[in-house]
């Protein structure tokens, strides 16, 4: 579980926007009034996982071992987005099929999304990291 704070809020609601309009647009799908549903389903599959899964524990135990190369956070980051994203086009790809076709759906734009997620968790890291 992650602790919560002003900055993980707003990261899990531009990630959830993010990848929603993402997954919209890699999949052809029109911007109507299920974006809004899904972009809500993305929030709280976001939320839940934090609540149920030490993904910053997983991506520091995994990092261990390259100490403290300064590259570290961004392997963390990629680490932490991996097992988020991988949660949420999921989830989406399921309620948009309701099963049917699941994988198919979900593989066609899953490695976009890791790529888009990184990205954007980068790009939120560096903009809401405390200033010294």
């Amino acid at each position: 579980m992650c602790e919560w704070n002003r900055n993980l809020i707003i990261q899990d609601i531009v990630l959830a926007i993010v990848i929603n309009t993402s997954a919209t647009l890699l999949g052809g799908d029109p911007f109507d009034h299920t974006w809004y549903i899904f972009t809500c389903v993305a929030l709280a599959t976001n939320v839940l996982g934090q609540f149920l899964l030490p993904t910053g524990s997983i991506a520091a135990a995994l990092t261990k071992p390259l100490g403290d190369a300064s590259w570290r956070i961004y392997a963390q980051i990629f680490i932490e987005n991996l097992i988020f994203v991988t949660i949420i086009s999921f989830i989406e790809a399921w309620v948009h099929t309701g099963g049917a076709g699941i994988v198919a759906a979900w593989l066609s734009t899953y490695v976009y999304l890791v790529l888009i997620g990184y990205v954007t968790s980068v790009i939120l890291y560096h903009a809401l990291k405390p200033r010294a």
